[in-house]
């Protein structure tokens, strides 16, 4: 019985390094994974008079950009690992 008891001791004690071990991998991992400043895309972007920006919000990948303006309401979608214009939505204004 006393072996029995010393085993499952071991055991437990084996169980909580490996999950140490596990859990100190996956944070080098998750830090190797966040990319450095030096990566990140510059993007400018230039309004037209009497344009302004209702909202951004980023969605997978990509910015969305809600503009308003004296021609009417506009959506933009940004990618932001390049910058580029990836869809236009634009709306008339209203009589």
């Amino acid at each position: 019985m006393s072996l029995l008891l010393a085993l499952a001791f071991l055991g437990l004690v084996w169980g909580f390094m490996r999950q140490g071990r596990v859990m100190i991998a996956a944070k080098e991992a998750q830090t190797q994974a966040v990319p450095a400043a030096e990566s990140l895309a510059s993007v400018r972007i230039t309004l037209a008079p009497g344009v302004r920006i209702v909202s951004a919000s980023p969605d997978g990948g990509k910015l969305v950009l809600h503009l308003t303006g004296p021609t009417g309401d506009e959506v933009q979608v940004l990618d932001l690992a390049t910058g580029a214009l990836t869809h236009l939505v634009r709306t008339a204004p209203s009589p």
